[in-house]
């Protein structure tokens, strides 16, 4: 089926032409292409939705003035390869997102499906293509994110402030302690400083030394000397487990919350998965118990640590109300990471209520929840999947049981197609 009724418009003395096409095409609200394989990438047919969208005329790209691929941002451009030689070596249609530099230099992002042209002998011999221009709709995605990330950092504040309130309460106490403890000190040390001169100027013996060796028993007693010995270093210590406790918590927050840093690099998945537990603290240990089983050789993996962060802390943030919807005894929560071939994987389970059966297909719909008006917004689990499955190219599943508890696997690719690799 060619979609036109031949024997009317044949009648009708109107035969389906390129001008037909032509128009049709043009009429389109998104750019439409036809792309050749022949000994280099070529486009054969585009409408004028390209003008619009690239600032260059169609006859400047079919004459390859410039080609398409000059229009590709720099950054792109191995990736849109690799993109166009899967849907050829595959034989399948296939999208990707990718950015284009405008003749006025904006860069406008797009996403590109693509559906594989065979020849007689069933061989690819191009594509033709669909290109949307979705620059508005990611930006209010990032926005949204961004909005989601500033939520989840406030939800965090109360508990943030009482680990770091803790720690802070008993560095005040023990330096308070060691300023008292200062002044017996100094003290002792104004009796020994006095002897030592007495000493010096005479020689000590009989009921002088005597008077002496009393004068400073006293001011020992007085001092409590045996009591500073044992408790100033226990201070000091307690004070620097403190200060490295704030200290850790301070980081975590650092390496959570670069809201503006949205880059693709190598990152320590295992460091960040630590850093979102260190802020989720407060919240877990009130709820349940941890158990933490990370694969400590976990390679690099090329992604957005920062929204990687998000998916972690809106799984973890579930289990936790799970948990606590589950009214039972002190829960678990795992937490476990492994690599298997050429991805990573990480789980979360928790011992809360399970999901119910008919709210299983539902769980990643946009602003879907189950919980009370004003305790959450929907959108962790589904801010969780895109990122995931939209932007790291991996898949985000569960596994649950009603009464038991529910598991969330995150598997990603170790590397990203198209990734710029250093050196």
């Amino acid at each position: 089926m060619n979609g036109f009724d031949m024997e009317t418009l044949n009648e009708s003395g109107y035969a389906p032409s390129e001008e037909v096409f032509r128009r049709l095409a043009d009429n389109a609200a998104e750019v439409l292409y036809s792309m050749t394989f022949a000994g280099s990438v070529r486009m054969k047919f585009i409408n004028s939705k390209a003008e619009e969208l690239t600032g260059y005329a169609v006859e400047q790209i079919l004459d390859d003035n410039p080609n398409w691929m000059d229009i590709v941002h720099n950054a792109d451009r191995q990736r849109l390869m690799e993109h166009f030689n899967q849907c050829k070596n595959n034989a399948k249609p296939c999208e990707l997102e990718y950015r284009l530099v405008a003749k006025n230099g904006a860069v406008r992002e797009v996403l590109d499906r693509t559906q594989p042209i065979f020849n007689t002998r069933g061989e690819v011999m191009g594509i033709d293509g669909l290109i949307l221009d979705v620059t508005e709709r990611n930006r209010a995605q990032r926005e949204l994110d961004r909005t989601q990330m500033i939520l989840n950092i406030g939800k965090l504040s109360a508990g943030i402030a009482h680990e770091i309130n803790t720690p802070i309460q008993f560095i005040g106490d023990n330096m308070r302690f060691l300023s008292d403890s200062f002044e017996h000190v100094i003290e002792l040390l104004g009796v020994y400083k006095q002897i030592a001169e007495s000493t010096a100027e005479n020689d000590l013996s009989g009921e002088c030394k005597n008077a002496a060796v009393e004068k400073i028993r006293a001011a020992e007693e007085q001092a409590d000397l045996d009591f500073l010995t044992e408790e100033i270093p226990r201070a000091i210590e307690q004070s620097l487990d403190g200060i490295k406790r704030v200290l850790t918590i301070v980081s975590a927050m650092r390496d959570f919350s670069h809201i503006d840093e949205r880059r693709m690099a190598p990152a320590d998945l295992n460091k960040a998965l630590k850093s979102t537990i260190v802020l989720l603290r407060n919240e877990i240990k009130y709820v349940a118990d941890l158990n933490i089983e990370l694969d400590e050789n976990l390679p690099m993996v090329y992604c957005c640590v920062d929204d990687m962060n998000q998916v972690f802390l809106n799984i973890l943030i579930n289990a936790v109300h799970s948990i606590t919807e589950a009214a039972r005894d002190k829960g678990l929560i795992t937490v476990k990471s492994r690599q298997i071939g050429k991805d990573v994987l990480f789980s979360i389970s928790d011992t809360g209520t399970g999901i119910r059966p008919r709210i299983q297909n539902k769980i990643f719909d946009p602003f879907f929840t189950t919980r009370q008006a004003g305790k959450g917004t929907g959108q962790g689990l589904s801010l969780a999947r895109s990122i995931v499955v939209e932007k790291h190219a991996g898949s985000l599943d569960f596994e649950t049981q009603i009464g038991v508890g529910t598991t969330f696997t995150v598997r990603l690719p170790i590397e990203q197609n198209g990734q710029k690799r250093n050196g």
